[in-house]
């Protein structure tokens, strides 16, 4: 008798610690509603349009799995915002890589187009948290930085 009240002991311990282990759970991203969100919070110099997501994927190098919500002007300014649900990790570090060496090609490229353009992509924000990334090449930033932030934070 005794060693059965010990043993429920020891799984009502084990299960209590388990459950204080779990913390808050992840928060899901609207990668629509997120991409939204920073196009109405940054400054940007003409228009942006929402991009086709397979024309996206192709444009970013995106692994495949990859859902996107992005936007981006006429290419007469390097401005873009683009929002990944990669499915994991690993593959959205992998495509912060990406959109680092792209953000480099597109600045090299812009210092011979338009010099004044290179600003905006040497301050672009490229982060991840979670299975998420988020692109973000402005004139001004404004909140979009934080927002981004706050929601890959909650995400991860």
């Amino acid at each position: 008798m005794k060693a059965t009240r010990i043993a429920a002991l020891v799984l009502a311990l084990a299960m209590v610690f388990a459950l204080a282990g779990c913390g808050e759970a992840a928060e899901p991203i609207d990668v629509s509603a997120l991409g939204q969100q920073l196009v109405d919070a940054a400054g940007f110099g003409e228009p942006m349009n929402a991009l086709d997501g397979a024309v996206a994927l192709g444009l970013y190098g995106a692994p495949e799995g990859t859902t996107v919500a992005a936007w981006a002007g006429t290419g007469a300014t390097a401005e873009e915002v683009a929002v990944f649900d990669c499915g994991s990790a690993e593959a959205a570090g992998a495509l912060v890589k990406t959109l680092e060496q792209r953000n480099d090609v597109r600045a090299s490229q812009y210092a011979d187009y338009d010099p004044e353009e290179v600003p905006k992509l040497e301050n672009a924000l490229i982060i991840s948290g979670g299975q998420y990334v988020v692109l973000l090449v402005a004139q001004d930033q404004g909140d979009a930085a934080k927002i981004a932030s706050d929601a890959l934070a909650k995400a991860a």
